[in-house]
């Protein structure tokens, strides 16, 4: 089994722009997918992203906060995954149900093994 990085991108102030009945649905599905994936063993991280993130740049030995490029996408959380192979990385992904509730992307990317 191989770790991956799913970073799921939305638009917009989604945990605050969803109606009250649209978030509980949300939910509800994720947590049955996070159900599943932990009872199948393929689950070891995942949390929503807040709002307040800070970018920090590094050039010619000073260190800066930089803004972000103007987008109206933004990252609205991670899993990290336990999968087989990067397609079955993807299936995962292609499951989780915010795809249902929330216009979504998600980056799928294998992590690497580092020893220690």
């Amino acid at each position: 089994m191989k770790d991956f990085l799913m970073i799921i991108r939305t638009e917009g102030s989604v945990w605050s722009d969803l109606s009250q009945d649209k978030l509980q649905q949300h939910l509800e599905h994720g947590g049955v997918y996070i159900g599943q994936l932990v009872q199948d063993g393929k689950l070891k991280a995942a949390n929503p992203v807040d709002k307040g993130s800070r970018l920090i740049s590094e050039s010619n030995g000073t260190m800066k906060d930089v803004p972000f490029n103007e987008t109206k996408e933004v990252v609205a959380g991670f899993f990290v995954i336990q999968a087989e192979d990067i397609d079955a990385a993807v299936a995962i992904a292609k499951a989780n149900p915010i795809f249902q509730d929330i216009p979504t992307k998600i980056e799928v990317h294998p992590l690497m093994a580092v020893g220690g």
